[in-house]
């Protein structure tokens, strides 16, 4: 029996195609970069056909590496980034019109609008763009979903039409008690017939057409990106919890099969729904993280890549008095001020390029603390965080950030992650690893310490917090 998965990862910024053992090794990886356009203030799109081809892209290019083929796979893990939309045919499969992304703020009218009339939406969620996106399509059979809907639905040539609880979740459409709101769809005019059926994160979820994808493999994980994460780091349990920094941050701290909240401002998520039991979390995200990175080394031209300022970060003891919020887009978690705007203060004359780009990273690392500060009664006081994404290739961004946390961090020593953890959760649903064994597939490249005691960590905190807000 074959016992090699593939994962697909389709993110903001790059799709990722992981092929792995089910003992934990990785055969290959391929990616390739997604496009996204920003046709109007506030909007965000990419083209979902041009993401659907350039993750087969990266699979074909991913299998090619390690001398595989589809008929050699056990089975496929689906990730992707959450709450984007896209609308398409329900007989030719062919999108209606762009992807419009989680980042898309073109609906925050809508979402006032929805709160006015006592229906829970947010402005990143499809539940206010949704009617826009359906409106521009014009008459039609359409359905919609996420990404991870339109892959699988493209997978299994039309045979499934599905999503799992942790994107259901964040739709605006779901009643949180088991199935989509009814009273939000009468609201919007909108039938249930459009809507997928939700599934168990890991399990059975589709059967890949064999005239699509060469071999009837079975599809037996689904689930949104930052929640994969989870599986590469060992699991759903209570207690523990982890962080990806890449366009953004987001922390996730899993509460088990009860939702729990620490404050309004962190509301419980599905963390994932495994043999019909509900997992849940509270998540913390830091809307732009390594993307305010790049914006203060290339929108501002102050460096030619994010790289060199990463360089001169290190170079730089300390930011001389600068202080960064990377809050471009908003500021989220535990404030949720979607109109906040970036700051940059405490600047004088002694300030250079270096201190900018030292107080960029740390401005990360403390947006990292206020969000590990109201989530404290969930993960106690000194758990490791376990790191995944991009920005954690930088030495100088995990110093920054175990030192703003007082915490060791520990970097996950795959890369991709929440491929990875696609391909875990597509191992578990497929029955060939057991919960125990998959804690024993989270492995780590050392542990990063704090450098400084913690009262000097609350004291550059408060300075920092001082001068931003």
């Amino acid at each position: 029996m074959p016992e090699l998965i593939l994962a697909l990862d389709v993110g903001t910024t790059t799709t990722t195609a992981l092929l792995a053992e089910a003992g934990g090794a990785v055969l290959a990886t391929a990616s390739r970069p997604i496009a996204t356009s920003h046709p109007g203030p506030l909007r965000a799109e990419q083209d979902p056909e041009a993401v659907l081809a350039a993750t087969m892209d990266a699979a074909r290019e991913a299998m090619a590496k390690a001398v595989r083929a589809p008929a050699d796979l056990a089975a496929v893990g689906v990730t992707s980034q959450r709450a984007s939309l896209v609308v398409w045919d329900r007989r030719t499969g062919q999108a209606a019109g762009p992807m419009v992304l989680w980042n898309d703020l073109s609906g925050a009218a809508r979402a006032a609008e929805m709160a006015a009339a006592g229906l829970f939406s947010w402005p990143q969620m499809p539940s206010c763009k949704l009617e826009a996106a359906v409106a521009a399509a014009g008459p039609g059979d359409w359905l919609w979903g996420g990404m991870e809907s339109f892959l699988v639905w493209r997978l299994s040539g039309g045979g499934a039409h599905v999503t799992d609880l942790s994107n259901a979740w964040l739709s605006g459409y779901y009643n949180f008690v088991g199935g989509w709101n009814q009273a939000v769809m009468d609201w919007q005019g909108l039938p249930l017939s459009m809507f997928p059926t939700i599934v168990d994160s890991v399990g059975p979820v589709a059967v890949c057409d064999r005239a699509v994808f060469g071999a009837a493999t079975p599809i037996t994980a689904m689930i949104g990106d930052q929640q994969a994460g989870f599986f590469a780091h060992g699991g759903v349990a209570a207690g523990t919890w982890k962080a990806t920094f890449g366009t953004s941050g987001v922390i996730i701290a899993s509460t088990g099969g009860a939702p729990n909240s620490p404050m309004p401002t962190l509301p419980p998520e599905a963390l994932a729904g495994i043999g019909g039991t509900a997992f849940f979390c509270v998540e913390g995200m830091i809307i732009t993280a390594g993307a305010a990175l790049d914006w203060v080394a290339q929108g501002l031209g102050l460096f030619p890549s994010t790289g060199a300022l990463l360089d001169a970060a290190a170079a730089t003891p300390d930011a001389g008095g600068a202080a960064f919020r990377p809050s471009l887009q908003g500021l989220g978690a535990p404030h949720m001020t979607m109109d906040a705007a970036g700051l940059l203060a405490g600047l004088h004359p002694g300030i250079g390029p270096g201190h900018l780009a030292r107080a960029a990273v740390e401005g990360v690392a403390f947006r990292a603390r206020e969000i590990a500060e109201a989530m404290r009664p969930l993960i106690g006081e000194d758990t490791p965080l376990g790191v995944d994404g991009g920005l954690t290739a930088s030495p100088i961004f995990l110093q920054a950030l175990a030192d703003a946390l007082g915490r060791p961090v520990r970097r996950h020593t795959v890369r991709e992650a929440t491929a990875y953890g696609a391909a875990m959760a597509a191992c578990l649903g497929a029955g060939l690893l057991d919960e125990a064994a998959l804690r024993e597939r989270a492995t780590y490249e050392g542990v990063v310490e704090p450098r400084v005691s913690p009262d000097e960590a609350e004291a550059r905190y408060a300075a920092w917090a001082g001068k931003v807000y």
